[in-house]
């Protein structure tokens, strides 16, 4: 019996406009009678996932910032913050790469050096709250994760942070143009992983939906592993199961088929 379902957000839950299918409320309404915990395990900020879940935010599970921070019903289970020095190493390397921004996430804002205002427009998709600052070295808050923009496809521009940081820090695509970088070993997989010895869950009772690097390590945690159909194909590989296209409703379509909603 399944008593757990992870989705990721981008890509997966959410439509290509980033909004939850107007079915979600109904569906989640009938997991919740039957038992079943909804869990949203995204690259997004906390407080942004607070305001995306707001009608529900109370009776479900998160996991955010790439598993550096998850929360049940509002008490918090893990912070895993990064290395003060590996931050300050990956800004400096931002700094003299080309076409790149960087964002430092803490747990309820984030902090930029762009002023760029389509920059920092964009962000309003992914953070609640976004504060410019002059020099994110002078950031006290303990950063969960540093996100890494370029408008150019970031698979192909982003080789030399894994070089440079693969071996001591879990780095991975979070999106077209999103690479993302935490503590060694931090993953969304890890999180859940946490999550499941705490409330005593096995894998065969988790379902879980992603599309992108980042969701990789999730998908092993849970038996009904499901890639979309417009995730990348490693997902595919390591998926037992294939959903329809975030842009169809894939996630909420499989759920309705599974449960008879």
């Amino acid at each position: 019996m399944i008593k757990l379902i992870a989705t990721d957000l981008d890509g997966t839950l959410l439509d290509n406009n980033g909004e939850l299918n107007e079915e979600f409320n109904h569906v989640f309404n009938e997991l919740y009678k039957k038992g079943i915990t909804f869990m949203a395990a995204s690259g997004r900020q906390y407080p942004a996932l607070e305001t995306l879940f707001e009608s529900v935010k109370d009776k479900m599970m998160f996991i955010a910032e790439n598993g550096t921070f998850a929360v049940n019903k509002g008490e918090e289970l893990l912070c895993d913050p990064m290395d003060r020095k590996n931050v300050e190493d990956i800004i400096d390397f931002t700094r003299a790469a080309e076409n790149k921004e960087i964002l430092l996430n803490t747990k309820y804002t984030a902090y930029t050096e762009c002023k760029d205002e389509e920059f920092l427009k964009m962000l309003d998709i992914y953070c609640s709250s976004v504060t410019v600052v002059d020099d994110l070295k002078d950031v006290k808050e303990d950063v969960l994760k540093t996100a890494i923009y370029d408008d150019r496809p970031i698979s192909e521009h982003c080789q030399d942070y894994f070089d440079k940081f693969g071996e001591y820090m879990t780095v991975c695509t979070s999106g077209p143009h999103w690479l993302d970088i935490m503590e060694k070993g931090v993953t969304k997989g890890k999180a859940l992983e946490h999550i499941k010895e705490r409330y005593g869950l096995k894998s065969e009772e988790i379902m879980i939906f992603g599309d992108q690097m980042n969701d990789l390590e999730l998908i092993e945690c849970g038996y009904y592993s499901y890639a979309m159909e417009n995730a990348i194909d490693a997902l595919k590989e390591k998926a037992r199961f294939i959903a329809g296209k975030n842009s169809e409703n894939g996630v909420l379509e499989k759920i309705k088929e599974v449960f008879n909603i």
